[in-house]
């Protein structure tokens, strides 16, 4: 069971909370703001860019494992920045 909480900020931002990042910077994994989808990301200044959408976590690992090394299981939110408006 996951725990996810409303989230304002859109899934592009920056600061959206994640559940992995790559060493470089350049990618990370989070939970769709619907906590349906987990989504592989780039970054591309000046955001995040969406590069693929996976129901499970097996298919994200199939998909992507074999280019960056990826945890082998989903896990919980590692980054989950606060922004002060």
């Amino acid at each position: 069971m996951s725990f996810h909480s409303l989230i304002s900020l859109p899934e592009h931002h920056e600061y959206y909370p994640h559940l992995w990042q790559s060493e470089c910077g350049s990618y990370r994994i989070i939970r769709c703001c619907d906590d349906i989808q987990y989504i592989y990301q780039e970054w591309r200044q000046p955001k995040w860019r969406h590069l693929s959408y996976h129901i499970e976590y097996g298919s994200l690992l199939r998909r992507w494992g074999g280019l960056v090394e990826l945890p082998s299981e989903s896990g919980k939110l590692v980054s989950a920045p606060t922004v002060d408006h």
